[in-house]
Parts: C-alpha cells; structure tokens; sequence
C-alpha cells in the first residue's frame, strides 16, 4: 500500500516533469487539474484549477488560511511556530491536491519567507515533510509573474501595474507587453500596518506618519520611466496603442475594496475581473474606514475579519499610488500571482524548474492568449461581418464582442433555460469590458428567448447601458446565421447590391442544408439591419 509521503513524492515528481499539459491526465472532475500553492506574508492559499487542451484554465476550487507569516519574522529570522504552523496547513493542502487528482502543482513563496534568513531550512523541511518543493520568488518575479497573470486576461498592450500584497508592493511597467520597468517596494498593507500601529490589536495606527512614509517611498511617473506624452494621467484605457497607458491592480485586498465598493453602488453584477475603479471611490472608502476600528470593519461582508486588520493600510497605498501617477481609473483584475506562475510554469516548463524565467518568457506566455484570431470571428461569416463594417452596419468594437458571442454559443449550445446563459457567461472572466461581455451574452440569449434578454437588459441597463438594444439584435442576428452555418460543410459568400442590399449566396457540398431556416435567418438580418437580404442556395453538381 502506497503511503501518504510516497503519494506526496510522486505527485510533486509529476508536477516537476516537463511533460507540461499535454501529458496531463484527467483528475476527479473529469479533466486536468491543476493546483497551485501561493505562500505569502499574509496567508497561503490553494487554488485548483481545471485545464484544457489550448493551456487554458479556470479556477473552480480556492482555499486561504492566514499564518501571519511576517509577524514570525524576528530579527530576520522566521520563529519556529510559525514554521511550524506552515508545515502543519500544507500537510492539509498536500491531502487536498492529492484528493483532486492534481497532476501539475505549482507552490511559490514571496516576501515573508524571502526576507527570512533562514529561508533554505524552511523550504527544506517543507520539502520533506510536505512533499511540496516550493520556489522562492525574488521580488522583481513577484512583480512580472503577477503581471502576467492579470494581463493575459485583460489584453492590455501598455500599463502600470501593481500588486499590493502583506509585505509589499510589486510594480511593473510595460509598453506593447514588453516589461520595462520592475520593482518591489516595502510597501505591504500588514508591513505598514504594524510599523504605525499603537495598540498589538491595531485599533489605533498613525495613519499621518504612515501617509509621510508611503509617499516618501513611492515613486513618480518619472521615476518609472513614463513621459508626458503617455496618456496615463488622461486616464488612458491601453487600447489605443502604446503610448496609451492603463493602471491596473491586483491582491486580494483590493478585491475585497472593489466588493465594497460595488455593494455601496448597487452594482448589478457580482463581478470583480476588469471593474473600473475610480480615484474618487477610493477616497470615498478611505474616509469611512480610517477611523473605524478593526472590530467594526470585520462585520462589512465584502472586507471580513481575515482583512479588518489591514485593509486601511492597503487603501492607503492604493489612493496615493494612483493620485500620485494623476491617474483617475484603476482596472482590477481577478487574476495576478498564482495564474501567472501556472501559466509560465506551464508553457515554459524548464525555465520554471530552473527559476529562469526571463521578460521574453512572460511577453509569449501573454501573447499566447492574445492570438491575432482573437479579432477574427469565424470564417463561416467573417466575409459578412467584413461587409456590415464597411456599410457601417457594425461598429468596429463589435468585432471582439461577435468573437466572444460565437465562443460561448459553442460553449452553452445544451443549456436548455437562457436565465443559466447570462450567469456562466458573465461568469467567465474575459478580457472585454463588463458592458461589451453583458451584450456578447445578452446576444446569446436573445437567440434562445427574445423576451428574457429584453428584461435582462433592462435590468442591467446601468452596466450595458440603455440604447444598446439595437447592437444586441445586430449580434444576435449573425449568431443565428452562424448556428445554421457552422454544422454542415457550406460556404457563404455576401455580395453587396445595389442601394445596400446583401445577398448571402451558399455553396453547398453535400445535401441537407435546411433553406426554410436559412431564408427565415435572412430575414431576421434584414429586420434588425435595416437593408434588403437575399439568400441563394446553390446545391452541389
């Protein structure tokens, strides 16, 4: 009978290989699971995370237990509860992967075991005791495998990026994915929090000396190497070309600020990937939590006791760092460390094991996910939407939008109720804006039940806005010619007429083709188009 500690070896010989995920085989869910371990100044945390065959994945699985780990540190050293504490919780998370059938497993530690002297004693009798074979990450690869996780996921070519953990604060700057700039600074939400505190339960900290100590320490735009002519204090979205610059930022506190921040708007959807957060709702926040004491901020249901302690500092942080760059938006991602490390660790398997993972590994890795096909739609009605954009029938932004809507029609094409539609939909975490995925599934579902997408919209009209129900038609219209299209082997070729007309001309391989559903789909392109359609079948020879 194989005991715990071999079970333990072999995942961790497995998860080490470099076979990387196509030799992945499927864990308890039916697919490969992944899991990767994040031991930072605050807590670790486990994520599983279901794989497919294109190096994608989702997480469907997160554990988090708070070790206070930089609280361990005394004069450089960790004390040993608190190693001991860790052992004793991977032990737990060790159960756990094997549990999963997890066949790549991942562990990074970041500031706190960094900063600890006695690091390689530490790791070693992780190893030993756990199985677990943890990379300890340098600060400035805290910096870029964070950033590769949230970008990849938001395709965003040129941005100032920041991830602000317990003990410090990674920043990275980087034009057309290209890092230029990587640093780490001793900026931690729990770092700052202890160094101002006045009482050892934190009810009292000197939020105006840690304010003169946060802005002594940050850096200006200069300082990072941004000009004047980059955009980024008009606020720039990073889509419109390099020298248009978006912040974005990630960690957990500022996931459970932008929870807050959408409970006191009323925010329609429970969604936190690609939030726009304003300067303003910063410092609306920071002003109703500074003097409130930790006991009090532990009863807010989207911050919790496990941040109460900490999350002032971490607002702190985040409002002077974004004044201080003139910035007036800030993207959050979902997304940082743990799926940057599982991605590069993934896709470039020896640099990885070997710690060598360079600015070149994290630009592919990005650009992986970031295919040029990714502003197509498919060939079966590419050549009609290229048409609708030329008569200006569709925007140019709807192009991405039509993208995502085909993705998840494949996807969901066996649910049965359309309510279920909306919430997997905005359950993906996707690259396009909140309003531009809402149409994508509004789309969607507006091809099943017409009426439910209507008091969809109306219900989430703040987030899609409440005159985009003509562009929903638009893209609901084309998803239907789509669904006819794409399950038999035809071609479709548009021919612009006279006075706008269209006729879709179908070449056909094979007997079959339904020319009722063909000619009724014709007539939905022109209700919502506005313009004459015509649809011609030619069958085979």
């Amino acid at each position: 009978m194989i005991s715990e500690m071999d079970a333990a070896a072999d995942l961790m010989r497995r998860a080490e290989s470099e076979r990387g995920p196509a030799g992945m085989t499927p864990g308890v869910l039916g697919r490969p699971v992944a899991s990767v371990l994040d031991l930072g100044s605050n807590s670790v945390k486990l994520s599983h995370y279901m794989v497919d065959a294109h190096n994608d994945f989702k997480l469907y699985y997160q554990r988090s237990v708070r070790l206070n780990l930089f609280e361990g540190l005394r004069d450089g050293m960790m004390r040993a509860k608190y190693i001991d504490l860790t052992v004793d919780t991977l032990k737990l998370f060790r159960e756990k992967t094997i549990f999963e059938g997890a066949d790549h497993v991942v562990a990074v530690a970041t500031s706190a075991i960094r900063d600890a002297h006695n690091r390689d004693e530490i790791v070693d009798r992780i190893r030993q005791e756990t199985g677990f074979d943890f990379k300890v990450l340098s600060d400035t690869d805290e910096a870029c495998y964070s950033y590769a996780g949230a970008i990849r996921m938001l395709h965003l070519p040129s941005t100032l990026f920041f991830d602000i953990g317990g003990g410090s604060l990674e920043t990275v700057v980087a034009r057309n994915y290209n890092i230029e700039r990587a640093i780490s600074l001793p900026l931690g939400a729990l770092r700052l929090t202890q160094r101002f505190a006045r009482d050892a339960k934190y009810r009292e900290v000197d939020f105006d000396s840690m304010e003169k100590h946060i802005k002594k320490n940050l850096p200006d735009p200069g300082d990072l190497g941004i000009r004047r002519d980059d955009a980024l204090a008009a606020g720039g979205d990073g889509r419109g070309g390099d020298r248009s610059f978006a912040m974005v930022g990630v960690g957990g506190a500022l996931r459970s600020l932008t929870k807050y921040i959408q409970e006191k708007k009323r925010y329609p959807l429970s969604k936190i990937h690609n939030y726009q957060m304003s300067t303003s709702d910063l410092e609306v926040i920071w002003r109703k939590i500074r003097d409130m004491p930790p006991a009090k901020i532990a009863k807010i249901s989207a911050i919790g006791a496990g941040r109460a302690d900490t999350i002032r500092a971490a607002v702190l942080v985040v409002l002077l760092f974004v004044k201080g760059m003139g910035v007036e938006n800030l993207t959050v991602s979902a997304h940082g460390l743990r799926e940057g490390a599982l991605a590069l660790s993934m896709q470039h398997p020896a640099a990885f094991k070997s710690q060598r993972i360079g600015h070149q590994h994290i630009r592919e890795t990005i650009l992986s996910s970031v295919s040029p096909a990714a502003a197509l739609v498919s060939s079966k009605v590419e050549g009609l939407v290229d048409m609708l954009l030329s008569a200006k029938l569709l925007r140019t932004t709807d192009r991405p939008i039509l993208h995502y809507a085909l993705e998840q029609t494949d996807r969901l094409n066996v649910f049965r109720d359309a309510s279920n539609i909306l919430h997997m939909v905005m359950d993906d975490d996707s690259h396009l804006s909140h309003g531009d995925q809402l149409l994508a599934a509004l789309a969607v579902m507006d091809t099943r039940k017409r009426r439910k997408a209507d008091t969809s919209m109306l219900n989430l009209e703040s987030v899609a806005g409440p005159y985009d129900k003509k562009w929903v038609r638009r893209i609901s219209a084309i998803i239907s010619m789509y669904n006819i299209l794409n399950r038999l082997p035809v071609r479709m070729t548009p021919e612009l007429g006279r006075g706008g007309s269209i006729t879709l001309v179908v070449s056909l391989k094979q007997k079959g083709f339904p020319e009722l559903m063909f000619r009724e789909a014709c007539k939905k392109m022109e209700d919502v188009f506005g313009v004459p359609f015509t649809g011609i079948v030619r069958s085979p020879a």
